[in-house]
């Protein structure tokens, strides 16, 4: 079995070759490119392309890329490939009528890029090296070609990749975890209720902030409003919830970064912070700081250009695009944010009272980056290493650690995230997504969920947060992805109305507003109850049953059909699944 290395250079020239590839135990195909020798090239993309990596339109088959974005070999022409992040785990598959294949990337996993393209009716399947990782790669290239059988579906080579991240120690199991930490067993079953206090406009009117030019701080909810929505959450009959703060820093929400203290004076200050956290956990509820290991700003009391990341030409890197709370967003190196911030400021957020999933934003949605300062350099994998450490010390001194999004390079540090995907599969449907725009995707299914279901928790889209007060597909997509209920209040706060956590959102402006917020909360609960249990279960199968109809299966046999059409589903066993409704028959 072969592979063709297709070399594509800066000046338009592109040159391709054969490489055989080496045959391993159980049939695995690999192939290997030296470091030194993508260094050498000049190239600035490598794309690999098993021959075995081949369809044809019309033939029996499909394709998934790790994202969850699936489709079949049905168009003429056109590119699937993701632009956003690179492959948010460093695997993908597909199968054609001669046999299913699952490729796995066990060196220079950080990060390549899955490449699915029709020419003329012709599809190819290829892994592409691109930018730094030919022109300055960490370390070796490795790709293996696990083999299955014709007909083989994508659950199951989602399952492989979940059994070799266990085999090599990447990830334990939820059940074993949680057995050995209280505040992770409390986590699995209660939602995550964010609650955002205080913000300053967002897209920042000012970029570069000092004190004396800083934007006013909004104020949703003060410390003491924290204590009402608690009482409120035990008045509605809410028995457990993990309670996030987001914006209790000094500026509100992305305000200082990555200077958190004090805690924000129009808010209460210090000592009303205590006092809320105390009376939280008084009431039965684990509560946490949203905090940052990422973003720096200006206005920081401990601002120095020093611990900025560098780019290849010196200069400190920043975000001109997105202006957060805190003006013009610079990024931390890695190394840095661990050494200067999260050996201090972590323990210190602990030191008040928080005790559960302490959540750091940003750092497993995004790609580890390259440092190129001398005094603190870092590969990907290094800085990847960096933020884990400043998990570890999460999980030491509160309990645990989550973070926004579901990137592969965080996978042995997370116990929970945020959403799993930015994606929207409706919008996939349609034609569109990242990377999507010839449609060669057809629909979304949970890759990431039959991976690290029974593992760490998850909220699987940005439109499922507040699922109980958004459109009822979203109400069913929680459930048919395992998710976690993430409630947020004030999950709309951004003055370009550029919102992105759906159309639904809770408030405690009002003593009414409030009690109507809890009842929805409740809801949710009530709903998610005969679900909660199978946080600690692995998903093992996933499939469509007709257009618009889902069907997931957990390892305890647990099984549900989620009907998104207009019509009854008759499931054929006697059973029938009610239109826009589910139907769930619990472990045997």
């Amino acid at each position: 079995m072969n592979a063709t290395l297709l070399w594509s250079y800066p000046d338009g020239r592109a040159e391709t070759e054969t490489q055989t590839l080496k045959e391993r135990e159980g049939g695995i195909l690999a192939l290997r490119v030296a470091a030194a020798r993508l260094r050498a090239s000049g190239a600035e993309t490598l794309r690999v392309t098993p021959d075995f990596g081949r369809a044809r339109k019309g033939e029996s088959g499909w394709w998934f890329s790790p994202y969850g974005y699936y489709g079949e070999w049905n168009r003429e022409s056109g590119v699937f490939r993701a632009v956003k992040e690179r492959m948010n785990m460093p695997m993908f598959g597909w199968a054609t009528p001669r046999g299913a294949w699952l490729a796995v990337i066990t060196s220079l996993r950080l990060y390549p890029r899955e490449v699915v393209e029709a020419r003329g009716g012709e599809y190819s399947v290829s892994c592409e090296l691109s930018g730094e990782l030919c022109r300055d790669p960490y370390e070796d290239f490795e790709i293996e070609f696990h083999p299955f059988p014709a007909g083989t579906g994508y659950a199951a080579l989602a399952r492989a990749y979940r059994a070799l991240q266990l085999k090599r120690g990447a990830v334990r199991p939820l059940r074993e975890r949680a057995a050995e930490n209280p505040a992770l067993a409390y986590a699995a079953a209660a939602p995550e209720i964010r609650i955002r206090q205080a913000w300053k406009p967002v897209p920042s009117p000012m970029p570069h902030q000092q004190p004396e030019n800083e934007p006013p701080v909004h104020v949703a909810a003060t410390f003491g409003r924290v204590r009402d929505i608690s009482r409120a959450l035990h008045a509605s009959g809410v028995e457990r919830a993990e309670l996030c703060l987001v914006g209790w820093n000094i500026g509100g929400h992305d305000g200082r970064w990555p200077q958190s203290f004090p805690a924000e004076p129009l808010l209460g200050g210090d000592e009303a912070l205590r006092e809320a956290i105390a009376a939280v956990r008084a009431d039965g509820y684990q509560i946490v700081p949203h905090g940052n290991v990422r973003d720096g700003y200006e206005i920081a009391d401990s601002w120095d250009a020093e611990w900025v990341i560098k780019d290849e030409t010196g200069l400190p890197v920043s975000d001109p695009v997105n202006r957060w709370g805190g003006g013009l967003p610079y990024f931390v190196c890695p190394q840095r944010a661990y050494e200067r911030f999260a050996t201090k400021d972590i323990p210190r957020m602990a030191a008040l009272g928080f005790k559960g999933l302490g959540y750091f934003d940003v750092v497993s949605i995004v790609e580890a980056p390259p440092c190129r300062d001398p005094r603190h350099p870092c590969s990907r994998a290094d800085s990847a290493r960096w933020w884990g450490r400043c998990a570890d010390i999460s999980r030491r001194e509160l309990g645990g650690f989550a973070s926004e999004g579901a990137m592969d390079h965080f996978a042995g540090s997370l116990d929970s995230v945020l959403y799993a995907s930015f994606d929207s599969p409706p919008a996939i449907e349609a034609g569109r997504g990242d990377g999507n725009a010839d449609g060669l995707a057809l629909r979304h299914v949970p890759i990431v969920q039959i991976v690290y279901n029974g593992i760490w928790l998850q909220n699987p889209f940005t439109n499922t947060v507040n699922f109980t007060v958004q459109e009822r597909y979203w109400q069913l997509k929680l459930l048919e992805y395992g998710g976690r209920p993430n409630f947020y209040f004030h999950s709309k706060f951004k003055s370009d109305g550029a919102n992105w956590m759906g159309s639904g959102d809770l408030s405690c402006a009002t003593d009414d507003a409030l009690a109507a917020s809890a009842a929805k909360i409740k809801e949710g609960c009530d709903i998610w109850a005969p679900f909660a249990p199978l946080q600690f279960e692995f998903m093992d199968d996933h499939r469509q049953l007709a257009p618009g109809v889902f069907e997931t299966v957990w390892s305890n046999g647990a099984r549900l059909v989620v009907n998104y059409t207009a019509s009854p589903f008759d499931c054929g066993d006697g059973r029938t699944a009610p239109p826009l409704d589910f139907l769930f028959s619990p472990a045997p």
